[in-house]
């Protein structure tokens, strides 16, 4: 994984299938304002049901990685997926070869030249195809006419009958990234067809992973980490979710880096920065009282605040930020606002507020611009409701003073 410092913490779905799964990094897991559907979306069979009390995976799911390419954080993985996505640069590309990506449906004897296998190619991302096209060699996703009518639903006789083959769809925005900074060749899909009656009839099982999970070590797991949260403990991360993710343990978004560092390494070689429309744009207003519940919940830690002196400055990085929303809708204000595209990278600061020191209790507090009024109040907000109440009772026992 790009970020690789900090070894994901998946563990299986079920005992009986190969999809994992990451609660700390499943976006509706972590809060009610995650409202992420994407891998249930994806499933051509409706195998994944996914609320705040968990995701479960039915009987029906095939293991054809759609979900896994739907996931915008990579909560979910299957283990033959991850060689793929961890894609370096390699002597094929340096020979000037193209590399084919094929379905694993289709037979090894079919293959032609270097192939890389996935179980769909439905479950090919954005970012692969970017990583394998920075490289400067051919990139070609191979069609072999049996799309239409498989059970993985990626043609007109699937189950969710989507409009548009899902690797078209990372295709299409792995091209769009890739044209903007000038990169050459582009991924290509290339139609290679195959007679109908050599497709199996399902996807063939995928090769033993290198460690394997136990159904023994499946149920320790579960007990160990009841109601979705770790052995080790940990503070929930806010707004009713159940996993316990502590904010140290945040991660960026490994498609993301993957897409920013293939087209780093093209404007590297080409010149040129990578375009603003690649980086979110998010807008703070005045409303904002520093109650950092976005910070909690931001699920890659783009959203941090910076202290210092009398101030704190909440920042976002634009390398980071996945335009995920949860910061917007959390926010009790409404203070903030993002849109997905036209923003820029670094780390930019979006509003500053002046903390200040209650002389009552000592606790440091903060103020929206709209309470400040300029200089601030004398006590923190806890200390100015109990010195209401206060006063409030002495009224209501000896009256108003003359």
């Amino acid at each position: 994984m790009p970020n690789g410092d900090k070894p994901a913490l998946r563990s299986p779905l079920r005992a009986d299938r190969a999809l994992l799964h990451e609660e700390g990094a499943c976006l509706p897991l972590r809060s009610r304002h995650g409202q992420c559907q994407a891998c249930a979306q994806a499933c051509p069979v409706g195998a994944l049901d996914v609320s705040l009390s968990g995701v479960a995976l039915k009987d029906a799911c095939m293991g054809c990685g759609r979900c896994v390419a739907a996931c915008p954080t990579e909560a979910l993985m299957l283990p033959e997926l991850e060689p793929l996505l961890a894609v370096q640069p390699s002597a094929v590309a340096a020979a000037g070869q193209a590399m084919r990506i094929e379905c694993r449906k289709v037979p090894a004897s079919a293959h032609s030249g270097p192939t890389l296998v996935v179980p769909c190619l439905g479950a090919v991302r954005a970012g692969q195809l970017m990583a394998l096209a920075a490289q400067g060699g051919d990139v070609l996703v191979v069609d072999r006419g049996w799309c239409e009518t498989c059970e993985a639903g990626c043609g007109e006789g699937g189950a969710a009958e989507p409009a548009v083959h899902p690797a078209d769809v990372a295709l299409g925005a792995a091209r769009l990234w890739l044209e903007a900074v000038g990169a050459s060749p582009l991924p290509q899909w290339v139609q290679d067809p195959l007679p109908l009656a050599q497709r199996p009839a399902t996807i063939p099982t995928a090769p033993a992973p290198a460690e394997t999970v136990s159904r023994r070590s499946f149920f320790r797991a579960a007990m160990e980490k009841p109601a979705g949260r770790d052995k080790a403990g940990g503070t929930p991360m806010g707004g009713d979710g159940r996993a316990a993710y502590p904010a140290d343990r945040r991660q960026p978004s490994p498609e993301r880096e993957r897409q920013l560092q293939a087209l780093q390494a093209v404007v590297g070689v080409r010149g040129g920065v990578v375009p603003g429309e690649f980086f979110a744009q998010l807008h703070v207003g005045g409303d904002c009282c520093d109650h950092r519940l976005c910070v909690a919940l931001c699920p890659t830690a783009a959203l941090t605040v910076s202290e210092e002196g009398g101030e704190a400055r909440l920042q976002v990085s634009g390398e980071r930020c996945i335009a995920c929303g949860v910061c917007q809708r959390a926010c009790p204000e409404g203070a903030l606002q993002m849109q997905p595209y036209g923003g820029q990278a670094g780390i930019r600061t979006l509003i500053t507020h002046r903390r200040h020191t209650c002389p009552s209790c000592g606790d440091r507090y903060t103020l929206a611009e709209r309470e400040a009024g300029g200089g601030g109040a004398a006590l923190c907000p806890t200390c100015t409701k109990s010195q209401s109440f206060m006063d409030d009772a002495r009224r209501q026992l000896f009256g108003r003073p003359d």
